[in-house]
Formats: structure tokens, C-alpha cells, sequence
């Protein structure tokens, strides 16, 4: 199973929307674990993770968390609309 890591700036929304994404997720029987975090927490947890997708404010810190987390393992930032309005279905 693959887990997928949603950061940003606090990891209040990255959570809501990791839920929402977890259920589309789980719905069409796809196996991944959806799960978030605060900046401030990101290199500690990564690790853990195969794959990152970063909140489109905190845009400005994507070099450093690519650098946290090499050229291994894919990152890259959410559109704004869908991570602004929620909707795990088009995030997924």
C-alpha cells in the first residue's frame, strides 16, 4: 500500500482534505493511505512516506521539501481551486 503525505503551512486543511481524499480513495478500492502534516513537522514524517503533495500557499518552501525529500520519491503542489474548495475527487 502506498502512502501519500499532504503538507501545509498548519496541516488543518491538508487534514480535511486528506480525509476526503481517503474516501474517494477507499470507494474505488484504491490502496492508499492518505495522511497530512504541518511544515513544521514535514521532515520528521517523511520519511515514512512514498509519495508528498504540497498546499499551493506554501508554494515558496517546495525546493526545500524537495531537498527534504530527494529525487526519489514524488512531490508536487496542488492546484489552487481544488485544494481551496476540498474536492478530494479532482485532488485524487
Amino acid at each position: 500500500m502506498k502512502k501519500l503525505l499532504i503538507c501545509c503551512l498548519f496541516g488543518n486543511t491538508a487534514n480535511s482534505l486528506a480525509k476526503k481524499m481517503q474516501k474517494v480513495a477507499s470507494a474505488q478500492d484504491y490502496p492508499i493511505m492518505i495522511s497530512a502534516v504541518g511544515l513544521d513537522n514535514f521532515a520528521s514524517v517523511a520519511p515514512a512516506f512514498d509519495c508528498f503533495l504540497v498546499a499551493p500557499h506554501i508554494q515558496y518552501k517546495f525546493a526545500e521539501l524537495r531537498n527534504i525529500v530527494g529525487d526519489e520519491r514524488p512531490i508536487d503542489i496542488i492546484e489552487s481551486l481544488p485544494y481551496a474548495s476540498l474536492d478530494g475527487q479532482k485532488v485524487s
